[in-house]
């Protein structure tokens, strides 16, 4: 009996063992804690028992040591974090109280995440001069329709003939606009003021003829602003990211190649850029721009940029393009 009696004791001994060396919620970090079982999904289990990875993983220490998750965010099984217990976006188990922090779960465990704010976005418009042209203008919009993007072709008065019906209903279909680049390629700085404001009307008026549109920009042929050109044009000027895709426009004056005028772009790109380019030039291989296209569009989409056409470019930045008489918009700066 004194034999039983002692075994008995012995057996009670060992049960309250067990139970006082279960986890305590209240203990400090235990560096993950022991290696045991979670407990329930979205609780810490036993001050932040790390799993089979032992450790809190990247997001830093488990358990008790991670507290009120708070800004830090704290959420559901920790998984391959390592950490046990509830996990937070930023990978934090914790058995604080989170109270009404965003990502804190709830009573099943689920965590509930609010979703980040959206990234500020980076526009970019393509502009194209000189046409329009059935075969040329239709080789870029070949482009723009692969890519589904928009952009603004600076058309030329003396280039408009019925044969562009086809390519001007495929730019409007695609969200193009239609902008002014005078009456023929001649520089206007050798004119008159008011010569220079008859082209310029009599080309908005033709543009919107053809086009349904009339045109809210102007670029000057050649970009030349010289003598009285800015005080006789009552329509805004943009200039733009010279691409050299033009006759001499490569390299110390030789005929432009696909890498160069991408690397122009690649080069000074930024934020609000207006790119310059053409889907009409005398004596140009016609396939640089459109093959250049292919390169560009998709590698600046990759970064973040949205195109659109230079109209909704100041609108979407809040800008008035009157705002500027005496210079051209090379680009349109983000509105903080």
């Amino acid at each position: 009996m004194q034999f039983l009696a002692s075994r008995s004791l012995f057996i009670s001994a060992l049960v309250f063992a067990a139970f006082s060396c279960s986890d305590d919620s209240d203990s400090p970090d235990n560096n993950g804690g022991a290696a045991g079982s979670t407990s329930v999904a979205g609780s810490a289990g036993s001050g932040g028992a790390a799993g089979s990875a032992g450790s809190a993983g990247s997001g830093g220490s488990a358990g008790a040591a991670a507290g009120s998750a708070g800004s830090a965010g704290s959420a559901g099984a920790a998984g391959a974090a390592g950490a046990a217990g509830a996990a937070g976006a930023a990978g934090a188990a914790g058995a604080g109280d989170v109270g009404s922090d965003a990502g804190a779960p709830d009573a099943s465990g689920n965590v509930d995440e609010e979703p980040p704010p959206p990234a500020a976005t980076r526009l970019v418009t393509l502009t194209f001069d000189d046409g329009p042209d059935p075969t040329l203008t239709g080789a870029v919009l070949d482009k723009l329709e692969a890519h589904g993007v928009p952009a603004s072709f600076f058309l030329i008065e003396q280039q408009l003939t019925p044969d562009d019906a086809t390519v001007i209903a495929r730019a409007i279909a695609l969200g193009c606009s239609f902008e002014n680049h005078s009456d023929n390629f001649q520089s206007l700085g050798v004119f008159p003021a008011q010569e220079i404001t008859d082209r310029v009307n009599g080309a908005s008026d033709a543009i919107e003829a053809a086009t349904g549109q009339r045109p809210a920009f102007f670029r000057a042929p050649n970009l030349d602003t010289t003598g009285a050109v800015f005080a006789a044009i009552d329509l805004p000027l943009a200039g733009g990211i010279l691409t050299g895709d033009y006759t001499n426009g490569g390299p110390n004056n030789t005929p432009p190649t696909v890498d160069s005028v991408v690397n122009r772009v690649r080069a000074e790109i930024q934020d609000g850029s207006i790119i310059l380019m053409h889907d009409v030039q005398p004596g140009l291989n016609p396939q640089v721009t459109p093959d250049a296209l292919d390169i560009i569009i998709p590698e600046l989409q990759g970064q973040g940029y949205e195109f659109v056409n230079i109209r909704e470019l100041f609108a979407r930045r809040g800008i008035d393009p009157a705002s500027r008489q005496d210079a051209d918009w090379d680009f349109v700066p983000p509105n903080n």
